[in-house]
This record gives structure tokens, C-alpha cells and sequence, in this order.
């Protein structure tokens, strides 16, 4: 695998270096943590001009024992090119997007399919080390709107896929 090569990230509106995922990891590997918060919905997105930096919002899907809903978070400077989704208890990744057009530039493939694979390398790359498929609407949605060659069904398949910058092995 690639390295992602985040040397800055927003967690929850608090930024730094990759670090700060630190406890986010733990809780996403701890199965005892994710069942009791219903999994998590989570956002994420790359600073506008810098693919250094990657923003997360990440939240239980129940919090003081309420449901949350991804419209309660936002992140700074969401866009269209913000990915959306959720990790259930069950360690499925649900990661969707929402274009402003039907129709997809190659541009927009291009930053699509960055993120979702910078995405993947940084869970990875801190720690995620439970199973991680990737949902069957995740898998559809990337396949149907070309993003890569073929759709991978799980992160480490996700975080395979070869980036524009990427040299040499993993």
C-alpha cells in the first residue's frame, strides 16, 4: 500500500498532525466501544488545494442515547466533493458522495476516487486493523460512476488503488 502522506489532519474541527486519530482508531477497533455507539457516521474531505490534508467528522450513531444524523455535523468547507458515510458495528463501511451534476467529469472522477483512496490509506496507515468490507451501495456507487478500473470491496482493496504521484511499491 501507498502511504497517504497526510502530514495534517482536522478531527472534529481540531487540527494537527495525523496523531489526533489516535483515540478515534481506538475506538473504531475496540468492539466493544463501536457496538455500544451503534457504529459511526463520519465526513471527510480534503483541504481545498492541499491533499495533505485531510478534514474528518466522525460521530456516534448514538450519543447520550439519542440517534445522530450526518445534517447534525458539518464540516469546514464541505462540499460537493465531501465523502459521507458511515462503519457499522459490524466493521461495514458505507462511503457515498453526492455530485452537484448527474453527470461526472473526469475531473471530478479524479477527485472522487483521491479521496476515497486517501480516506482508506489513513484509516489504515493509524491502525484500523478490524474487517473493513465495503458496503454493497459503496461498491455500486464507485463501479457505476467510474471511478476506478474495478471496484474494490474492502479498504485495503480501496487503499491498493493506484494515485497520480504514486512510485514504486507500497
Amino acid at each position: 500500500m501507498h502511504p497517504s502522506r497526510m502530514n495534517r489532519l482536522t478531527l472534529n474541527g481540531v487540527s494537527g498532525g495525523p496523531e489526533l486519530a489516535r483515540d478515534l482508531l481506538k475506538a473504531l477497533n475496540d468492539q466493544g466501544t463501536i457496538t455500544e455507539k451503534g457504529g459511526f457516521l463520519f465526513k471527510a474531505r480534503l483541504e481545498t488545494g492541499n491533499r495533505r490534508h485531510l478534514v474528518l467528522g466522525f460521530t456516534p450513531c448514538i450519543l447520550h442515547g439519542h440517534r445522530t444524523y450526518h445534517y447534525d455535523s458539518r464540516l469546514p468547507g464541505e462540499d460537493e466533493y465531501t465523502l459521507i458515510g458511515s462503519v457499522t458495528p459490524n466493521h461495514v463501511f458505507e462511503i457515498l458522495f453526492r455530485p452537484s451534476s448527474e453527470h461526472l467529469t473526469e475531473d471530478d472522477r479524479q477527485r472522487y476516487g483521491v479521496l476515497y483512496v486517501t480516506f482508506a490509506r489513513f484509516l489504515l496507515e493509524q491502525g484500523y486493523h478490524r474487517k473493513n468490507a465495503l458496503s454493497a451501495v459503496t461498491v455500486e456507487m464507485i463501479r457505476e460512476a467510474g471511478l476506478f478500473a474495478s471496484a474494490p470491496g474492502d479498504l485495503p482493496g480501496l487503499a491498493g488503488v493506484p494515485l497520480p504521484g504514486d512510485e514504486g511499491p507500497g
